[in-house]
């Protein structure tokens, strides 16, 4: 007999159930593999560290900081790099400055500029429905901008395209921004100006021992209740109105069960008609590439990274200069960069080799960086992101309406809300205070 049960050890459920904890409540959680973190899996081999999926994040969060602290997790911020941004494009590499400095920057033409200016006093109303993120931007900002702008933050967060992807799911924020005062930058200030006083503003830290290890702290913070080996097989309710979790050799019953699985794992184990509703959930595939070296050979910008622009005419969708920024990515005198290939951009490029990807990421590092890029450690890692495109807003109406119907269960995870690790610590937050059983500790 248990409080909540959760299905799924990646950091979206590892986050939910320790909030359950925080809170004062009685999770188990149910991991499939053997080890905790999902798509958070460290590679830490000869000195260097990559991250294949997120590695960094920006603190403090009013969702994950508790969470994080009530189960010991600590960060470190990241080297003040980590601040300065560049973007690649038109065979240039152009530095962007915080927001808005960026007007002053040669990466968009004067007339440009002028036209993303005057955004508080654009008065276009966004279409019935939803809107694609190209659509918002270019409404908001212009063409040109908007068309720089849309590409940086699909490419950057989605790995997706701009012209497909949905703001309203998406990007939520800058929607609430323009809804409570008819223009992005006004809210935008509006809500500066409501940030309390000697509140702290988030900057980027990092895990030093890389993600794999918050996950496993994260386990250990719900001591003998993290149970991996344990692949469940179905979800469903009793007649008494608890919920019923199997897997293969047991069950266990609770008042409320999560499920933080992505939507097509989660599918085969919930009834109908939820379970048919999450079939078919598009998915981006991608390419993390890591090359480490000597930094005679492999010299990197001083920065966080580098994103590509529409015009770039490289494939890389991002390049970040792992080492710069991050302490212990990499020994000491050597460097580490990690790529993003694919995405809903570029989908053909996962029929290439391994081998052919990480040489493509050394010619277009070169291209970026302006010398010969020879590296001595390299890693190629495959995975895929969820996307979140026009229609996905709706789609998650229509979820939350069968949720309404079975109570106690709750649904987690990347798929859904937000794919960030901060997204991931705002729907524990929000599916923990729903399960509230007492004073938190």
């Amino acid at each position: 007999m248990r409080d909540v049960i959760v299905v799924g050890g990646g950091l979206g459920g590892l986050l939910v159930a320790a909030d359950v904890r925080r809170r004062g409540g009685d999770p188990i959680l149910l991991e499939a593999s053997n080890r905790p973190g999902g798509v958070a899996q460290t590679i830490r081999e000869d000195g260097f560290l990559l991250e294949p999926a997120a590695g960094s994040l920006l603190l403090p969060n009013p969702d994950l900081t508790p969470i994080l602290e009530a189960a010991g997790v600590s960060f470190v911020a990241a080297h003040r790099e980590a601040r300065t941004r560049f973007v690649y494009d038109r065979g240039t590499l152009f530095e962007v400055p915080e927001s808005p400095k960026f007007l002053f920057t040669r990466l968009v033409s004067w007339r440009a500029k002028w036209r993303a200016a005057r955004e508080p006093w654009v008065t276009t109303p966004p279409p019935a429905g939803e809107e694609s993120l190209l659509g918002f931007f270019t409404r908001r900002f212009g063409l040109d901008v908007g068309r720089l702008g849309a590409d940086l933050m699909a490419h950057g967060v989605f790995a997706g395209d701009p012209a497909s992807l949905s703001i309203q799911a998406a990007f939520p924020r800058l929607v609430a921004l323009e809804q409570a005062a008819g223009s992005v930058v006004k809210g935008g200030l509006q809500r500066r100006k409501q940030r309390p006083a000697g509140t702290r503003r988030p900057s980027v830290h990092v895990a030093p021992e890389g993600m794999a290890a918050i996950a496993a702290r994260l386990a250990a913070y719900l001591d003998d209740e993290f149970r991996p080996n344990h692949p469940v097989t179905a979800v469903r309710r009793s007649d008494g109105g608890r919920w019923i979790v199997e897997w293969d050799g047991g069950t266990e019953s609770a008042d409320a069960v999560v499920v933080a699985l992505a939507p097509a794992q989660a599918s085969p184990l919930l009834p109908e008609p939820l379970a048919g509703l999450l079939t078919g959930r598009p998915l981006a595939p991608v390419a993390v590439v890591g090359l480490g070296g000597p930094a005679t050979s492999l010299r990197l910008p001083t920065g966080f990274g580098a994103l590509t622009g529409p015009d770039s005419g490289i494939r890389a969708l991002g390049i970040l200069f792992e080492s710069e920024y991050s302490p212990d990515r990499a020994p000491s005198g050597f460097q580490l960069a990690k790529g993003i290939y694919g995405g809903a951009a570029d989908p053909g490029i996962m029929e290439e080799s391994d081998e052919a990807i990480a040489a493509l990421m050394s010619r277009e590092l070169g291209r970026i960086t302006g010398r010969t890029v020879e590296p001595t450690w390299v890693r190629v890692r495959r995975s895929s992101i969820p996307q979140y495109p026009v229609g996905h807003a709706a789609w998650m109406d229509q979820v939350d309406e069968q949720l309404a119907h079975l109570p106690g269960l709750h649904l987690a995870g990347w798929g859904y809300r937000g794919i960030g690790v901060s997204s991931l610590g705002a729907d524990a937050a929000r599916i923990g205070a729903a399960l509230d059983r007492g004073p938190v500790s």
